[in-house]
């Protein structure tokens, strides 16, 4: 009731105000605040690598100097091969030659050596426009020369000469043992189987002085010789003499020396 009377005791117009008076507005929300944006740091720039690496950059930004290009190679125009020229026809008497060549070679294999030589000896005399044969038909020849020729079997040393007049006396050959064992002596003077032997071949020859004189030297250089005196075949009509005997007598007298502290002091 008391609504009534508080709305009776206002005018009409506040009602009729109230009655067109808009509707109100619904309050607005209050805006939400958004935080400011952080400011935005410029990006650091990479460090770029030099254009050329291991090669130092230079001192205030001056660029190296670049190299002009090398001209172009001209090219050449390709050697020609020089012509090989055919080989010159066969002679005819070619073929005869090489049989000739060959006959010798297979008398050469069968070591007939001098007719192996003769034979080589044609080809070159025969054929003398076909020079590759000569040089190798020369080999062959000299090969046969030396298989013709004896060896050398003259004795060298003393030792190897005074060999070979011992087999010379037992052949009967004396003068080649003289002549062997006076070349020995020459060489070694004091070889006493040398002036022993020689001593033999002269007493065998009769040359009785000669004989006595190198067998005395050959006592003195080794006495043991004269055992092999009283027992030599050779020398039995020497023994016979009075020289030989006293040769013998003083030999036998004298002191003994010993022959191997003689040939340590020679060396």
């Amino acid at each position: 009731m008391a609504k009534l009377r508080r709305n009776a005791g206002r005018p009409s117009s506040v009602k009729k105000a109230k009655a067109t008076a808009p509707a109100a507005r619904p309050k607005a929300k209050p805006a939400v605040k958004k935080p400011a944006p952080k400011p935005v740091r410029p990006a650091a720039k990479k460090a770029q690598a030099p254009k050329s690496a291991g090669k130092p950059s230079k001192p205030g930004g001056l660029k190296a100097p670049t190299r002009p290009a090398a001209p172009a190679a001209t090219k050449t125009a390709p050697k020609a091969k020089p012509k090989v020229s055919a080989p010159p026809p066969r002679r005819s008497t070619y073929a005869d030659a090489v049989m000739l060549y060959e006959r010798g070679l297979q008398a050469l294999q069968n070591k007939r050596y001098r007719e192996a030589a003769d034979t080589l000896k044609r080809v070159i005399a025969e054929f003398p426009e076909e020079i590759e044969l000569h040089e190798r038909a020369q080999l062959y020849i000299r090969v046969c020369e030396r298989q013709i020729t004896p060896p050398d079997s003259t004795p060298k040393s003393p030792e190897e000469q005074v060999l070979a007049a011992t087999l010379a006396l037992n052949t009967g050959a004396v003068d080649r043992a003289v002549a062997l064992l006076t070349s020995a002596l020459q060489l070694q003077a004091d070889n006493d189987s040398a002036e022993y032997m020689l001593g033999v071949a002269l007493g065998t020859k009769g040359d009785n002085r000669g004989a006595l004189q190198h067998l005395a030297r050959a006592l003195e250089l080794n006495p043991d010789i004269r055992d092999a005196l009283r027992k030599e075949t050779e020398l039995e009509a020497l023994r016979e003499t009075e020289e030989f005997r006293a040769m013998l007598a003083a030999v036998a007298a004298a002191p003994r020396k010993d022959k191997r502290s003689k040939q340590s002091a020679r060396r």
